[in-house]
């Protein structure tokens, strides 16, 4: 579970913001698994929208990168340290979501009754940046040939390391998103692999693939297919690495609390860092206790020059 010891509230913040917020920290967190293996740069403080960040990648060094040492000059000459590339990113994403109580859901409202709208709403705006990343992704993805859904399976994931060897990508930190279609049909096909070392058998079962496949770690958005890279859609495989996407997190700025007309609380997922927030008002005429949960981020797909660090493909 996320731990709140950092939440902060307007003076009549009570036990329904903390209910609030952590479910919708573990359900954001649960379906957004995804964040876990791409470039994070997340963080509590306050910043204002559309604000610049720099982060920093670290690329695989080159052969080329590395010295020879010399009697007469030692470590002088060559094998030059390398800093990480600057990346910047603009805070240019502040989705919302919106709910309410009512006077009578409110007054009666047990844990169970507060929480579930905010999984719900959490849930929506987990599928809202799943987009953003998926798009900015396929955006800047190079094409891999076209596969039908009957032969697509695990060797055409390690075609695609294969491609990404001859990149000099890093070995560790390998992902890959799949549409539903792409995903059972990998499923599929993995029915005849099993060995002493690896058993398919309960993935298949469970149609649940928790592993690491051909390097890579699998992971599986409903929305895939229908998410454009600026010319088409109907993709189904994504897959780059660590350093193949990057995204940034920070709270929105807010007026102080002399100026509020309601609360606003802030919570931060320990592990990640992940910050969200969230902004309460009572409205007397509607007789609704009123919610927004939001967050502010940005994302980027870096290259290297004109080199994409991703690969898209269609399964047709």
């Amino acid at each position: 579970m996320a731990n709140f010891g950092n939440i902060t509230q307007g003076n009549s913040g009570d036990l329904q913001s903390n209910v609030i917020l952590q479910e919708s920290l573990d359900t954001f967190n649960s379906n957004l698994g995804f964040l876990r293996s791409i470039h994070r740069d997340f963080g509590g403080q306050a910043m204002r929208f559309n604000q610049e960040l720099i982060t920093r990648i670290w690329s695989v060094r080159a052969a080329g990168d590395v010295g020879d040492f010399a009697q007469a000059t030692g470590y002088n000459n060559g094998g030059e340290d390398s800093d990480g590339n600057p990346v910047a990113i603009k805070l240019d994403q502040h989705p919302f979501i919106k709910f309410h109580l009512t006077d009578l859901e409110r007054e009666q409202s047990e844990v169970d009754l507060v929480s579930e709208p905010a999984k719900q709403a959490a849930h929506a705006l987990s599928k809202k940046v799943a987009d953003t990343l998926v798009t900015e992704g396929l955006s800047n993805a190079d094409t891999i040939a076209a596969v039908s859904k009957a032969n697509f399976g695990v060797d055409d994931l390690f075609a695609i390391a294969e491609d990404m060897d001859e990149e000099d990508f890093p070995a560790e930190g390998r992902w890959v998103v799949l549409s539903p279609q792409a995903y059972y049909a990998l499923l599929n096909s993995l029915q005849g692999y099993s060995n002493a070392t690896y058993n398919v058998g309960p993935g298949l079962t469970e149609a649940n693939l928790d592993t690491r496949l051909a390097g890579f770690q699998i992971y599986t958005y409903s929305q895939m297919a229908s998410v454009s890279d600026g010319t088409a859609s109907g993709w189904d495989v994504l897959a780059g690495y660590r350093g193949s996407l990057a995204m940034v997190n920070r709270l929105p700025e807010f007026a102080d609390a002399s100026m509020q007309v309601g609360d606003i609380a802030n919570a931060s997922e320990p592990t990640s860092g992940l910050s969200l927030q969230l902004r309460r008002k009572y409205d007397v005429m509607d007789a609704k206790e009123k919610y927004a949960l939001t967050l502010m981020y940005g994302v980027k797909a870096p290259n290297d020059g004109t080199d994409n660090r991703l690969f898209k493909q269609k399964v047709t």
